[in-house]
């Protein structure tokens, strides 16, 4: 005996339902579109950031090998090769290097006036290293030539310890930056 096969029936509605609508597609369409657009904002922020950060390395690699070339200099010296005055360079005016530098792949903030992203800032009254003088970001008042005495002479010539900060400002695509690295330079038995 042959039986014969039924196919199950399906309800009429729920052929209505297997297929998608054109307000389901849109709303499918918008929600991608939308997801897209918050992808591809994370990304672009995420690759600005990685560039911060690089833009921030270089500055730090920078500063530290400032200081480096300032310790490298005869302790003695330090002072007039890196103050603001290019007078009183050892080898005579204009010829040390002076507190400003470039970093290459760094880009000096728009409006600089001497066009430089790094400086050297040392503790100074006009032209002058008084111990005495009231600056806190140097620690200042302090002993710099190690007689124990706090006084109101100028120690650009005698000074045992130097307080020195590097300073760097450069122009990124987020905005400006800075960097500041602080040490002291000692040249005691110098």
């Amino acid at each position: 005996m042959l039986r014969r096969r039924t196919l199950p029936t399906v309800p009429l509605h729920a052929l209505r339902t297997r297929g998608m609508t054109l307000i389901e597609i849109t709303i499918s369409i918008a929600v991608m579109t939308i997801a897209m657009a918050m992808f591809s904002s994370v990304i672009t922020t995420t690759t600005r950031i990685g560039s911060d950060k690089r833009f921030a390395s270089v500055a730090s690699h920078a500063a530290r090998s400032q200081l480096e070339r300032m310790r490298c200099q005869p302790f003695a010296q330090v002072w007039k090769l890196y103050n603001e005055s290019g007078a009183d360079d050892p080898a005579g005016a204009g010829t040390g290097p002076g507190p400003h530098f470039a970093v290459p792949g760094l880009k000096p903030l728009k409006g600089d006036a001497d066009g430089f992203v790094g400086r050297v800032v040392l503790p100074h009254t006009g032209k002058l290293l008084y111990e005495n003088a009231q600056d806190e970001v140097f620690g200042l008042p302090r002993d710099l030539n190690g007689d124990t005495l706090i006084d109101e002479r100028d120690h650009a010539g005698d000074y045992a310890i130097l307080p020195v900060m590097v300073e760097l400002e450069w122009d990124t695509p987020l905005g400006p930056r800075r960097l500041e690295m602080h040490t002291m330079l000692a040249g005691y038995g110098n």
